[in-house]
C-alpha cells in the first residue's frame, strides 16, 4: 500500500520546507528576514527552494545515489535557479556580487558567476540542508519520506514548472541552454550511486567539522571573489575556483566530514559563515536588520550544533550518502 507519507517523517520533512528558504535565502542577506511575513514570498519561496529540494531529497535516496551524484543534482538546481529564475548567470553587470561583473561572459552567460553561485546551491540549498535534517532525525536519514503518488505529483509540479519558464522566458536561446544543462546534469546523477558499505558508530566532534566548514566556505568564497576582482586570465579563475572546491570535498572524506553528525556540523558551520558574511555586509553597508540577521542566525547555528545536534552519530544505513 502507497502511504502518503511514513509517520515518523512527517517533523523531518516539515523541517526541511521550513528551513530551505531560510537557510539559502535569509543567511546569506539576499532576501530579508521580514520578507517572511509576505504570504506571497513564501509561497515563491516554497516553490523555488522547499519544492525542488524535497523532490531531490527524495530521488537521491529511492535511486541510491552517492554524494557527487547528488552534487550533480545540486548543480542542476543551481541552474534552475539563478538561471531560469533569477537570471543572474546572464547578466553582464548588476550581478549579486560586483566583483563579477564585465567579467568572462560569453554566449549571453557570464561564467565567473556560475562557476561561484551555481555550485553554492549545489551546496547550501540542497546538500546541505538535506544533510542538516537528516542529522536532526538520523532515523528518517535513508528511508523516503513520501509516498510513491506524493512524491510523483510533486515531481511533476517541478518539472512542469522548470519546462514552463524555459519556455515562456526570454532570451529564449539561453532559457533553452539552462533546460538543456539541468537535463544533462539529472542524467549524468544517475551514473553515481553508493555502495553498501558498513561502518562502526561515530562519536563525532563538535568544534573541528562546524570549524571546517566555516573555514572552508570563506577560503573558497573570498578567493573567488578576489580573483575575479583582479581579473585573472579565465584558465587561472577555474583552475582554481574548482580546483580548491575539489580540495575541499576530497579534505573532508579523508577527514572522515561525510559521516552523518560530522557532515551536519560542517553545513552548520557554512551556514554560521554565511551569516557572519551577511552581517559584515550589513556593517559594511550600514544595514542593521543585516547585521541582527546575520548574528542572530551565526548564533542558531552555533547553538544547534553544540547543543542540539545528538553526539553520537549512527550506523551507516542512516548517515547521509
Amino acid at each position: 500500500m502507497d502511504r502518503t507519507m511514513q509517520p515518523p517523517a512527517v517533523k523531518a520533512v516539515v523541517t526541511l520546507i521550513a528551513c530551505a528558504p531560510i537557510l539559502t535565502e535569509i543567511a546569506s542577506g539576499n532576501t530579508p528576514a521580514r520578507a517572511l511575513l509576505d504570504p506571497r514570498i513564501d509561497l515563491f519561496l516554497v516553490l523555488a527552494y522547499s519544492l525542488p529540494v524535497l523532490v531531490i531529497r527524495e530521488l537521491a535516496i529511492r535511486q541510491r545515489l552517492g554524494g557527487f551524484g547528488l552534487f550533480l543534482l545540486g548543480l542542476a538546481y543551481g541552474i534552475w535557479n539563478e538561471g531560469l529564475l533569477a537570471q543572474t548567470l546572464l547578466r553582464f553587470e548588476h550581478v549579486p556580487i560586483d566583483r563579477f561583473d564585465h567579467y568572462i561572459y560569453a554566449g549571453g552567460f557570464n561564467f565567473s558567476w556560475a562557476a561561484v553561485i551555481v555550485p553554492w546551491h549545489a551546496l547550501m540549498a540542497v546538500a546541505f540542508p538535506m544533510t542538516l535534517v537528516h542529522g536532526l532525525f538520523p532515523p528518517e536519514a535513508r528511508a523516503p519520506w513520501l509516498g510513491r503518488r506524493v512524491f510523483s505529483a510533486l515531481a511533476a509540479v517541478l518539472i512542469a514548472l522548470i519546462v514552463v519558464i524555459s519556455v515562456a522566458r526570454r532570451p529564449h536561446a539561453q532559457m533553452l541552454a539552462c533546460l538543456f544543462s539541468i537535463g544533462l546534469l539529472v542524467t549524468l546523477a544517475f551514473l553515481f550511486r553508493r555502495s553498501e558499505t558498513r561502518e562502526p558508530k561515530e562519536d563525532s566532534h563538535r568544534a573541528y567539522p562546524f570549524g571546517f566548514g566555516a573555514a572552508a566556505y570563506l577560503i573558497w568564497i573570498i578567493g573567488a571573489i578576489l580573483l575575479a576582482a583582479h581579473r585573472v586570465p579565465a584558465a587561472v579563475y577555474f583552475a582554481a575556483v574548482c580546483g580548491s572546491l575539489a580540495l575541499l570535498a576530497v579534505l573532508s572524506a579523508r577527514l572522515g566530514l561525510t559521516r552523518l553528525g560530522a557532515a551536519a556540523r560542517l553545513a552548520l558551520g557554512a551556514y554560521f559563515a554565511a551569516a557572519g558574511f551577511n552581517a559584515a555586509a550589513g556593517v559594511a553597508t550600514h544595514s542593521v536588520a543585516k547585521c541582527l540577521t546575520g548574528l542572530i542566525l551565526a548564533i542558531i547555528f552555533a547553538v544547534t550544533c553544540f547543543a542540539v545536534l545528538p553526539r553520537t552519530g549512527t550506523a551507516p544505513e542512516t548517515s547521509a550518502a
